[in-house]
């Protein structure tokens, strides 16, 4: 695959990570390496591409300012997967007690080709109590071990173990350093792509070197001599930017004919909808930046006002799309179309006018209860009245 080929092998082949790299090429080149690393960042973002570095640079005997030669027989055999010291395991499968209780008996054994047996472990987060086994190891380790764990939620870690490891924090890449990556891709490829085309799938990768190369791998698939947008928005099934902006601007206005009828030519083209809706807010996020930067002219939603596209922002992106409802994601965009923005901003007014009309009702109904007020003394004799019918049966108690 394109990401496997275009994987980095040395430091200063990382891309966007540049805090991190500096602090662990550092690190090596004054030979203060901690015992256990945590990698933390969204996917994508190079943690076991760096992870493998680490374990070269530790293991490299030509290690030069702290980067390893990546061309001695020890870089080889980990860049290859076949180095015996260097273990790579998969939490997400291999969490329970037992598989971390047999990792014990390696991880005491001496190396049996390099100086330091390395263990990178992914999806960390997913071992729970597996942890009671190797918390005590991870603590004291032996001196020829080094842990490195990566994850992307690092919330499902047990403080313990996070009290026990040095943690680096992956960022998210920026489309800039994603397009210069994927234009030296081309290159070498010696393959021809416009930039709107490029532009597109960094935006598509959202932060992720991988996934963009592996968009670009299934593009590059396609066969075709140049890549343009609309070739990607088509090999991808997203929709073109003409009717997205219809459908936006349907959304805003709350014409629902309009916007319905976008979706039913999305159906038609066989469009996925879920793809379209994240497309969708991408536009009106757009515009809602245009429109607040006082630059209407260059967005045509952002000439609608910041306030109706902050409305129909909100309508939209209260749609799950994990979780539409009965009607799926189709009824749902549906639905949002027939809420214009001006409603809300309707009853956000109403309520204020409405309080002041509320108090003279309770002061009319105040009246009601003074006039009960005079009654008791003209009903009070009623009950003295009454009084006189139980003397009446005293004389007959006599009588008996």
């Amino acid at each position: 695959a394109l990401y496997r080929r275009w994987r980095s092998q040395r430091f200063s082949e990382v891309v966007g990570q540049d805090a991190v790299v500096a602090t662990l090429r550092n690190a090596i080149r004054s030979g203060r390496t901690s015992h256990a690393y945590l990698f933390v960042g969204p996917r994508g973002t190079g943690k076991t591409s760096l992870a493998r570095i680490v374990a070269k640079a530790v293991n490299c005997p030509n290690l030069a300012d702290g980067e390893p030669c990546d061309a001695c027989p020890s870089c080889d055999a980990i860049r290859e997967g076949r180095a015996l010291d260097v273990t790579e395991l998969d939490a997400a499968s291999n969490n329970r007690v037992d598989d971390i209780r047999e990792l014990l008996p390696r991880i005491y054994t001496a190396p049996a080709d390099l100086p330091t047996k390395v263990f990178i472990v992914d999806e960390v987060q997913r071992i729970t109590q597996g942890w009671d086994v190797l918390l005590k190891t991870l603590e004291e380790p032996p001196p020829h071990v080094l842990f490195i764990f990566c994850t992307t939620d690092p919330s499902g870690i047990r403080p313990a173990v996070l009290s026990r490891v040095q943690r680096f924090d992956f960022r998210p890449l920026a489309l800039p350093l994603i397009e210069g990556k994927l234009r030296r891709i081309l290159e070498a490829d010696e393959r021809v792509a416009e930039p709107a085309a490029i532009e597109l799938v960094a935006r598509l990768a959202d932060g992720g070197m991988r996934d963009a190369e592996s968009i670009l791998d299934q593009l590059l698939s396609a066969g075709a001599d140049d890549l343009t947008a609309d070739a990607v928005r088509e090999l991808l099934g997203l929709a073109d930017a003409d009717t997205v902006a219809a459908y936006g601007r349907a959304l805003v206005t709350g014409d629902a004919l309009a916007g319905i009828a976008v979706l039913d030519g999305l159906e038609e083209r066989g469009r996925d909808l879920r793809s379209f809706a994240d497309q969708v807010v991408d536009a009106l996020r757009g515009a809602l930046h245009a429109a607040l930067a006082g630059r209407p002219s260059g967005d045509p939603l952002a000439a609608l006002g910041v306030g109706p596209l902050a409305g129909a922002a909100r309508r939209l992106a209260a749609i799950d799309p994990a979780r539409p409802g009965p009607g799926g994601i189709r009824l749902a965009l549906e639905l949002a179309l027939f809420a214009p923005a001006s409603v809300p901003l309707a009853m956000a007014v109403a309520p204020a006018t409405t309080p002041p009309a509320v108090p003279p009702a309770p002061a009319a109904m105040a009246v009601p209860p003074t006039a009960p007020a005079t009654t008791p003394p003209t009903v009070q004799p009623a009950p003295a009245a009454m009084a006189v019918p139980p003397a009446a049966p005293g004389p007959v108690a006599g009588a008996a």
